[in-house]
This record gives structure tokens, C-alpha cells and sequence, in this order.
């Protein structure tokens, strides 16, 4: 018994994971999802809680109102805030993906030319 096409095998299928290719699409939907449920459920959070009276509620989170016109520490802000969350999140999720895939394709691009150039024999 030998064990050595098994951990070849587990090997390969190390490379091949460590190596794969970033889904762009799905991992813009995933990211957009995530954004949009995280500020939705702070925002919803933040409203159950409430705020004494004579405060405001959530002021630093009703700081985002700069950069999403329309969002407000509310029910009907939440829902706005999770659109503009979404948008946000499919922005970073793509130019995260897309700078993945091409730090992966550099790397794997050095990877074969050093091994082509290691199959030369200069002797």
C-alpha cells in the first residue's frame, strides 16, 4: 500500500482550491446581500432600542444620511439605507473579486513561467 498518489491527489486538490477563480457574479449578490441585511438589522436594531427622551436616536449611525440621501434612523430608513447598502456592497464585492481573480492569474502566471523555465536545460 502506498500512500503517495493519495496525498499527490490531496495535494493537487490543495492547489486547486488555494488557486480557484472568484466567482465575479455571485460573489457581487453575496456581498450586496450581506451589506444590505447588515445595516437593515442595525438600523431595526437601533429603532427597537429607542433613545431617552429629548436625544436623538442612533446619531452616529444617522450620520450616514451624508453619503445616502433619504436614509434616517427609521423603518421606512432602514429599508432605504438596506438599497443603498446593497449598491454599496455590489461595488466593493466586484472590484474585490475582480482584484482577486488577477492577483490569483499573476500568481499563477509566475508560478508556470518559473516552472517552464526550470524544464530547460542549459548543459
Amino acid at each position: 500500500m502506498d500512500a503517495t498518489p493519495a496525498s499527490a491527489d490531496r495535494g493537487r486538490l490543495v492547489l486547486a482550491w488555494a488557486f480557484a477563480r472568484l466567482d465575479a457574479p455571485a460573489f457581487v449578490l453575496a456581498s450586496a446581500a450581506v451589506f444590505a441585511a447588515a445595516l437593515f438589522a442595525l438600523t431595526i436594531a437601533i429603532v427597537a432600542k429607542g433613545a431617552p427622551p429629548g436625544e436623538p436616536v442612533g446619531p452616529n449611525l444617522a450620520q450616514l444620511a451624508f453619503y445616502f440621501p433619504g436614509y434616517s434612523v427609521s423603518l421606512a430608513g432602514a429599508l432605504i439605507g438596506a438599497a443603498y447598502a446593497a449598491v454599496a456592497g455590489a461595488l466593493w464585492g466586484y472590484v474585490l473579486a475582480k482584484l482577486w481573480n488577477a492577483a490569483h492569474a499573476l500568481v499563477l502566471a509566475f508560478v508556470r513561467t518559473r516552472a517552464n523555465l526550470r524544464a530547460y536545460s542549459i548543459d
